[in-house]
């Protein structure tokens, strides 16, 4: 006996197939693990053939630990092992690899050191291909008495080389495996119920949070039923490229909709930006995943969605207790649903690592803990469901109860939306709404639109303080009211208990009424005596206060056929009227500067400057000595797209009024800077004079911004001439001397602009440090006719003479002119005699046809 089993192991260990120890089938074992052998075949050329001639070399490993896991690896690994019954009966077994996720699995039987069958399948081949009907890799091994099989399996696979290889008693197999079926059946069918519930949940109430929960619900389940293999066998038996496709999208899938619903369900957004970030980066990464799983290698695939799944899930898991800390009720059910899923997960790893004992718990604790999860989720959601329902029943309850205030709230808001809270009469809304109503019942008929404006109200308001004047404008309001009935044809704009009410009370102090105007004359009759009566002071704590009304007054049709354009033409009306003397104004179009052009013109004028759509023209200045030009004088100048010229008296005041004033005078300062040193590099060596208005007088900043642009450009200092009118000069007479001593500091020459026009004293005038005086054209022009203006111009001369100052007339449009101003002694002149203002191409040429003038002369 010992003889033969030296002989016996002495023929083992020669053999190539020899194992580093025996499988042998042991009785009453219904599943074992096998030991096993293996080598890697890094080129892939290897077979079966070749292996047991012993042709190539290879070194046989012993597999260490319970499964063979070599990770990642594109190369095929062989494995080779041995089935020994030692029985006298046979054996009925099965070889079970239980890792449904190998590409291509060569199961070969020796004998004799020569392969007696072949078993061709994998995870890559048609399901078909399998003997046994089952997501597992299953190969019947019925073992007669006292002998052994020996096997060699090649497998490859582009995911993880797991080989997990049991034998089992067939019979103990299809049992438990049926018993595990069901559990897996059960686990299904609450996950699919679940995710289905909450997707009809979704379908009613459009709120995406239940389909996010939905889908990641069903990615949770198809994904163990992926890894059991069992969408292959029952979904797409014939299409192993859509089973390994579902491979690499069910983990980024699952990850998205995990991520998009912790990210809604928490309302991450409200309580934390940086954890609503990470969601959205875990929501992003995973569908590049999934885009990547149709274009990138399988193997990288597989690996991107693995590497994402594991700091995701820490993240979302971590997510749980951060907001609950935050007092957030939900996140309770989160956190305890994410730790159900954790633990489960984990004792499953322990359990297949062997760190605790096998039983139902423990083997199948990721599912246990996924199902937990997913119905502590939908429990969570149902209760979120319940809590919005009561909400929303508070909500209406809330609603009903306020709806009686609510009512007499509006009923209040509508008084008070159509009448003014201070005289009680009824508003310009309410007056708009008489308009507009006659308009329409009136076919033909005639009215005009009044307003009536206590013109000294505002100067009343400032000494009296807003409250009396409140006091005086509700006294005056019932004074309207009354004295306007007795206008004929005066419509009624409100009845209320006992008393009508005739006048509309608008902002300020400015009244409306509605009159019809078939008698016309009689209506204007009585509109001057309501002026009449009006005019009369009133009393007011002791006071005998002078109201000074003025009425504008538009009519229907001729003036408008809206409610709106009849108010906009009787304000015009009013404003005319506060300026005459007869306080009563009908309204004309041709005094209607408020139109659609002008506002046209007030938005577009800003974008023409920065848009660089304006242009500057000079007119030259002549030394009436020397015959020379001595100067330009620069003149802004519009070509609007849609007006075409634009007049600068037009945009001008425009500017004023918007302060556009401060860039477009800084815009014609820099392109006249600009231009000058452009013809001081020809040979020009031009003084320009420039324009400003008295609103640039009150900035605080533009003498240092004057004086920062001629830093720039140094070579312009002495040359530059800022003119302004002596009217601008006279609104703020110590500022302007303040501000023009600042701009002669630099060497910038000085122009009193339209002298002669305006209303400054002569004392004033010698203060100012001004080099220039500019007679005005209106002085120029009745110089041939008038001697009485020869005289005054004479006397300006040698007046300005005496002061210090250089005379310059504009206006100069003939021969005859130019003498009689040389015969005075002017200085300069410009005017249309000489050149009109000109562009600068054309100024160019003009200076030129002049240099040859003088050198021929």
């Amino acid at each position: 006996m010992h003889l033969r089993i030296i002989l016996l192991m002495a023929l083992v260990l020669l053999s190539p197939l020899s194992l580093g120890a025996k499988n042998e089938v042991r009785t009453g074992v219904e599943q074992q693990l096998l030991d096993l052998s293996y080598f890697e075949d890094t080129s892939g050329t290897l077979d079966a053939e070749r292996i047991l001639q012993g042709i190539d070399a290879v070194e046989w490993n012993q597999v260490s630990g319970k499964i063979a896991n070599f990770g990642y690896t594109k190369s095929p690994y062989w494995f080779k092992f041995s089935i020994t019954n030692p029985y006298n009966q046979s054996a009925d077994k099965l070889i079970e690899i239980s890792y449904p996720q190998l590409d291509y699995i060569d199961l070969y039987r020796i004998e004799n050191d020569k392969v007696v069958s072949l078993l061709h399948t994998g995870d890559n081949l048609p399901f078909a291909n399998r003997l046994i009907d089952h997501p597992y890799f299953l190969f019947s091994s019925p073992i007669p008495p006292n002998s052994t099989h020996h096997y060699l399996v090649r497998i490859q696979t582009e995911g993880t080389m797991q080989v997990p290889i049991r034998l089992w008693d067939k019979e103990t197999f299809l049992i438990g495996i049926g018993q595990e079926d069901q559990i897996h059946a059960v686990f299904y069918g609450i996950l699919i119920v679940l995710a289905l519930f909450n997707f009809f949940v979704y379908l009613a109430l459009r709120e995406k949070t239940y389909l996010y929960y939905s889908l990641a619900t069903f990615g949770y389940a198809f994904f163990f039923a992926t890894m059991r293999g069992k969408p292959f066998q029952v979904m797409f038996p014939d299409f192993p490229a859509i089973h390994n496709q579902s491979l690499l999208i069910v983990i980024p899938f699952t990850t998205l909709f995990s991520a998009l619903f912790a990210r809604s369900f928490l309302s991450l957004k409200d309580h934390s930006k940086l954890l609503d970030q990470s969601t959205k980066v875990i929501a992003l990464t995973a569908f590049g995943c999934i885009i990547a799983s149709f274009i990138v290698d399988y193997a990288y695939s597989v690996r991107a969605s693995v590497l994402l799944a594991i700091p995701s899930y820490l993240i979302l898991f971590a997510i749980g207790p951060l907001i609950w800390a935050k007092g957030v009720h939900l996140a309770r059910y989160y956190t305890v649903a994410w730790g159900l899923l954790t633990a489960g997960t984990a004792m499953t790893a322990l359990n297949k690592a062997g760190a605790i004992p096998s039983n139902f718990v423990s083997e199948y604790g990721m599912q246990i803990g996924s199902a937990l999860e997913a119905i502590l989720l939908t429990i969570a959601l149902a209760e979120r469901l319940y809590r919005e329902r009561e909400d929303k029943l508070a909500a209406q309850e809330s609603t009903i109860k306020e709806h009686n205030e609510r009512l007499e709230a509006e009923i209040k808001l509508m008084h008070q939306a159509l009448h003014n809270p201070t005289t009680h009469l009824p508003n310009r809304a309410c007056f708009e709404m008489l308009i507009s109503d006659s308009i329409r019942r009136r076919k033909g008929g005639r009215f005009a639109v009044c307003l009536i404006n206590l013109t000294r109200f505002h100067e009343i308001n400032k000494t009296l303080g807003h409250n009396n004047a409140d006091l005086l404008i509700e006294e005056a309001a019932n004074l309207i009211n009354k004295t306007v009935q007795r206008i004929p044809g005066i419509q009624v704009a409100e009845v209320k208990d006992t008393h009508a009410y005739y006048a509309f009370s608008f902002e300020g102090a400015t009244f409306g009424i509605l009159v019809d105007i078939e008698r016309l004359e009689e209506v204007k009759e009585a509109a001057n005596a309501v002026i009449k009566e009006l005019y009369h002071p009133i009393e007011f704590k002791g006071m005998m206060l002078e109201l000074d009304p003025a009425i504008g007054v538009s009519n229907f049709p001729e003036n408008g056929r809206d409610a709106s354009t009849l108010i906009r033409h009787a304000n015009v009306a009013l404003e005319s009227a506060e300026k005459s003397d007869r306080k009563l104004d009908y309204y004309q179009p041709e005094q209607d500067r408020y139109n659609a052009r002008r506002l046209t013109l007030m938005s577009e004028l800003k974008q023409a400057i920065n848009n660089n759509q304006l242009s500057l023209y000079f007119q030259p200045k002549i030394d009436l000595g020397s015959n020379s030009v001595v100067g330009l004088e620069a003149l802004i100048r519009w070509h609007h797209h849609r007006f075409g010229f634009v007049r600068p008296d037009e945009f001008i005041p425009i500017a004023e009024q918007t302060g556009i004033i401060k860039p477009l005078t800084r815009w014609v300062i820099k392109e006249a800077l600009g231009v000058q040193q452009e013809l001081l590099s020809e040979g020009h060596d031009i003084d320009i004079s420039i324009n400003i208005s008295a609103k640039n007088l009150r900035e605080e900043d533009f003498v240092s911004f004057v004086s920062e642009t001629l830093a720039s450009n140094p070579n312009n200092n002495h040359k530059i001439t800022i003119e302004l009118t002596e009217t601008s000069m006279m609104e703020d007479p110590l500022k302007a001397l303040q501000v023009l001593e600042g701009l002669s500091q630099p060497g910038v020459r000085l122009s009193i602009d339209d002298f002669g026009t305006g209303y400054s004293s002569l004392a004033y005038i010698k203060k100012l440090p001004a080099n220039e005086i500019k007679i005005d054209k209106s002085l120029v022009f009745d110089l041939t006719s008038n001697i009485d203006d020869q005289v005054i111009i004479k006397t300006t001369i040698d007046m300005c003479h005496r002061l210090g100052f250089t005379v310059v007339a504009e206006g100069v449009e003939s021969q005859h002119i130019v003498d009689i101003l040389k015969s005075l002694n002017c200085d300069l002149i410009q005017g249309y005699y000489i050149s009109p203002p000109l562009p600068l191409n054309k100024l160019k040429l003009w200076l030129s046809e002049m240099d040859d003038y003088a050198a021929l002369a």
